[in-house]
């Protein structure tokens, strides 16, 4: 591992994983990346989030965005927020940082929060991003996406905050854009 201007740079590795049992919904080499967009005229700063389910129980241990930022373009928007809530608004975990973000090429920035959660329950879980600029695959969510295991996403969600205020719970989406944001599961 290489630190670059506080921010560890990590090997691509397949199968979208960090670890032998940590799950995304999105894989380094998936294909479905490949049409995204990045959104390079919304400089505001948001809350970008996903509606998901596990198919079991097990731990949210983090969360994962995809940005087409350079490493310096991501240090800048320093520090990164998130949040863990229950389908219904309840907040189950937080984290931030303001160095040591994982940065995975192509596009993954990824920081740790930590909470259990139950199979079959919905969860939402949200990054916010300073500046936007954020990456998005357009009407990603007109149906479900599955990681093939052990989690279900049916929805992207967004709230525009201020910088560096309380996280709300997301309730706006736009067209079933995918955001690309991702919980870090284990089960």
């Amino acid at each position: 591992m290489v630190v670059v201007t506080g921010l560890a740079l990590l090997p691509a590795t397949p199968a979208g994983a960090q670890g032998p049992a940590q799950e995304y919904l999105y894989d380094l080499t998936d294909p479905y990346l490949a049409p995204r967009f990045q959104e390079v005229t919304d400089t505001s700063d948001v809350l970008l989030a996903v509606r998901f389910r596990p198919t079991v129980s097990g731990t949210v241990n983090g969360v994962r965005i995809c940005l087409d930022l350079t490493t310096l373009e991501v240090d800048h928007r320093l520090p990164v927020l998130g949040k863990l809530w229950t389908g219904d608004g309840q907040v189950l975990a937080a984290g931030g940082a303001s160095e040591g973000i994982a940065y995975l090429a192509p596009c993954w920035v990824r920081f740790g929060l930590t909470s259990h959660v139950d199979a079959d329950q919905t969860y939402v879980i949200g990054f916010w991003l300073r500046g936007g600029q954020y990456s998005y695959v357009p009407h990603g969510f007109d149906s479900e996406r599955s990681n093939g295991a052990h989690l279900t996403a049916d929805g992207s969600l967004y709230a525009y905050v201020p910088a560096l205020t309380d996280l709300p719970f997301p309730t706006d989406s736009w067209e079933n854009a995918d955001y690309l944001v991702s919980p870090e599961f284990t089960p």
